[in-house]
């Protein structure tokens, strides 16, 4: 499965959204997680660890989480140990445009045959359409203030 990038504009401050994006339990508010708990101690930082719950194509899924990219106000990044041995790396990158943020996700799914088939048969086509949901959510959220 290839990558996968989906970008959004937002009217507020890139210190406003990296606030926000960055703050891993609140992905709660728009992402397929209906939880997400930090499990490492100290503030957030490439290395910080939390535990997720949420729904992938019908199926509880239990993951682990890592971030592995922290640079404030520009990017984060972390990796998702999901079923199956297969790692997700995803990533918001911040750009101030127009006055707001630019944000961009992107999703560098696993290799291999499994997630090939996978993502032909299922994943690509949901990533595809819960992804600018998401964004939707963040940019509603954060524009309303």
């Amino acid at each position: 499965m290839a990558s996968m990038e989906f970008q959004v504009q937002i009217n507020a401050s890139p210190e406003r959204v990296f606030g926000y994006v960055s703050d891993l339990e609140r992905h709660t508010e728009w992402s397929h997680c209906s939880e997400i708990r930090k499990t490492s101690d100290g503030p957030v930082a490439v290395g910080t660890t939390y535990a997720s719950t949420g729904k992938n194509l019908g199926m509880t899924a239990n993951e682990e989480v890592e971030v592995t990219a922290y640079q404030p106000n520009q990017r984060f990044a972390w990796r998702t140990d999901a079923a199956m041995g297969m790692q997700f790396h995803w990533s918001f990158q911040l750009q101030p445009q127009d006055g707001g943020t630019l944000l961009i996700e992107r999703l560098d799914p696993p290799g291999g045959l499994r997630a090939t088939v996978i993502g032909k048969l299922f994943a690509n086509r949901t990533t595809r359409k819960v992804v600018p949901e998401g964004l939707a959510k963040i940019k509603e959220k954060l524009e309303a203030g």
